[in-house]
């Protein structure tokens, strides 16, 4: 604080010994870089060369002004004088700044940790990104951001091989050639995912792909785990015939489909025989008995068209697999097994997740022959546009077969008619963060009435049950779909207690629960919330059924008389979204007004 003292005094004092001798000496410039603009030297000389220069235009006026050579360079040597004083007095304050921060810094708890522990804490505050979100710095970014906190992160993380491990196709070329030679000899993740997302959904190579590939092939008997993808299929057979000992990760997507052979005994990666944990392939198909799909714990195949392993050859890929976690499989073209070949029924305990996009056929015989004891997540894509559709009963009853066991009353039921026509449902947790057990099929190339048809029986007729719990109805469709054949399927289901509308023409649900249905109730009779979302719909109607479900229709018609139903509970809620501008406010205050308040909601926010 001294220093700071004596550098505010020594500029107080030479600013006013400058400004006279200025009045009395001959003009003189002094170097000034730019660069200090900001800095208390470069304040002060840039105040000296300014008033100079107004100096200099002042005497350009007067003739009776003579040059001292004598003063000129006194001043000179005064000027350089002052400036390197300064200079020293500002490199001793920031010298002793820094030592005062570093002091600082020292006496943190954080810092007074062993390099060993403090190395623990900041590899896993940086585990989770160890594997690219869809948003987001990566890993080597975050990496040089802490290095920036101070010079001891700095130093520990720069000395530290294990930090510099991951390496990702967004960094910059000098940040992947920097991460890789600190690295030194430890194992390397490759991302090379698009921007947008996962290597399985890219629609094309990223950037700098072939460039990022070479990087990664120069380093082949360090990987770890890698993720790319291969512009055509001379690419992916380099890839998949480098040698990679240590590799325990691959996931690839080839743009072109590729089916890999390799004769005279040859196999992948050189026969370095790595143990993978987690494999992806999609749109590479590779010798379905080869020994790397064997205690997988992670398995991912879609895109293979023509290449598809049979349903037989999944089978036997999954018994290799008794450790697997997590199975996804999308492959429209499978063939389907004899019963004589499919084998017996086997276990794998450990399994959480199965996601089939298959034909219904080949689904149907991997649910009867795989037991899941821990499934937590099925999610089924059923396509029955080649397959009859007589299948749909015996999946449900071998994907309830999965679930009894595991739901009861705090589970809710939402079914949901898309746009393309297909109906989907799923069983899921009541309740927004419930943690549990999920279950979703979704059928396609069936009529939407068929399907809930066979659901509804399926669901009555099995240990599948939601005792008196809550079933969501869900319309994400276009406004050409015609709805009420859909509704009336729904007669006598009076569980339903929430109903969301986005994008579609919903009159026909007004008119619905208006009146009675063919069981002589009101249609969805126990409602108790509905959300509409940019619909296209008649404000009278909406008005209308909302007096309907109310009792004020007789209020307002002297004519009417009473069909001596029970009127259904009052909405707990109602939200309705627009287009700015698009709102019949009129009727919607009306409505507003019936159910109360806080009960409705209005917003004009929609973005098409």
């Amino acid at each position: 604080m001294r220093l700071v003292g004596v550098a505010r005094a020594c500029l107080i004092r030479t600013a006013g010994k400058s400004r006279r001798r200025f009045l009395r000496a001959h003009p003189y410039h002094i170097d000034y870089e730019p660069g200090h603009d900001r800095s208390a030297i470069g304040i002060l000389i840039q105040s000296i060369n300014d008033e100079n220069k107004n100096v200099l235009e002042a005497m350009s006026y007067r003739e009776d002004t003579k040059v001292h050579t004598g003063t000129l360079s006194h001043v000179d040597d005064y000027a350089c004088a002052l400036k390197s004083t300064l200079e020293t007095v500002q490199r001793q304050m920031l010298d002793k700044i820094s030592a005062i921060r570093t002091e600082h810094n020292r006496l943190i708890p954080l810092h007074r940790l062993p390099i060993e522990n403090f190395v623990q804490i900041i590899t896993g505050a940086l585990e989770p990104f160890n594997t690219r979100g869809y948003s987001g710095p990566t890993h080597l970014a975050r990496l040089v951001a802490l290095c920036e906190v101070c010079r001891r992160w700095r130093e520990v993380i720069n000395s530290t091989p294990s930090f510099w491990t991951t390496i990702d196709i967004l960094d910059p070329p000098a940040v992947t050639s920097a991460a890789i030679s600190r690295s030194a000899n430890h194992r390397l993740n490759f991302i090379g995912a698009p921007r947008s997302g996962a290597v399985r959904f890219a629609s094309r190579p990223p950037d700098r792909c072939a460039e990022f590939s070479r990087t990664a092939m120069m380093h082949s008997t360090r990987w770890r785990s890698i993720e790319l993808v291969a512009a055509s299929p001379e690419d992916v057979l380099a890839i998949m015939n480098a040698p990679a000992p240590v590799l325990q990760s691959l996931e690839m997507k080839s743009m072109a489909p590729s089916q890999l052979y390799f004769q005279n005994g040859a196999s992948m990666f050189q026969n370095t025989n790595p143990r993978l944990r987690r494999l992806g392939l999609h749109g590479v198909a590779i010798p379905w008995d080869s020994s790397i799909l064997r205690d997988l714990q992670y398995l991912s195949i879609s895109t293979l068209d023509n290449f598809v392993p049979s349903c037989e050859e999944i089978l036997r890929i999954l018994r290799a697999c008794p450790g697997l976690v997590e199975v996804h499989l999308s492959l429209k073209l499978i063939a389907t097994v004899k019963t004589s070949k499919k084998g017996p029924p086997f276990t794998l305990p450990q399994l959480v997740s199965m996601s089939f996009s298959l034909s219904p056929s080949s689904t149907l015989v991997l649910l009867k022959t795989i037991r899941a004891p821990s499934v937590q997540s099925v999610n089924l894509d059923l396509d029955f546009n080649s397959d009859p559709s007589r299948l749909l009963s015996p999946i449900i009853k071998s994907t309830h077969a999965l679930s009894a066991t595991a739901l009861g009353e705090q589970y809710r039921l939402l079914i949901t008619l898309s746009h393309h026509r297909c109906l989907s449902w799923s069983c899921e947790p009541a309740g927004t963060y419930c943690s549990g057990r999920k279950f979703t099929i979704t059928t396609r190339g069936k009529p939407a009435t068929e399907t809930v048809d066979v659901l509804l029986t399926e669901i009555d007729a099995s240990r599948f049950t939601l005792g008196h719990r809550d079933i969501e109805l869900h319309f994400d469709c276009t406004y050409y779909l015609n709805i009420s054949t859909f509704l009336e399927k729904l007669d006598g289901v009076d569980r339903i207690t929430t109903i969301t509308a986005a994008s579609c023409d919903i009159d026909p649900l007004f008119t619905y629960m208006s009146g009675a249905t063919m069981d002589d109730d009101w249609g969805f009779p126990n409602l108790e919330g509905l959300t509409i979302y940019d619909c296209d719909y008649e404000p009278s109607l909406l008005l209308g059924m909302i007096k309907a479900r109310y009792g004020l229709e007789e209020e307002d018609s002297e004519d009417s008389e009473d069909d001596g139903r029970d009127l259904p509970p009052p909405l707990k809620w109602m939200t309705i979204s627009h287009v700015s501008g698009e709102a019949d406010k009129d009727t919607l205050d009306l409505v507003e007004e019936i159910l109360g308040p806080g009960s409705f909601e209005l917003h004009e926010d929609v973005e098409r």
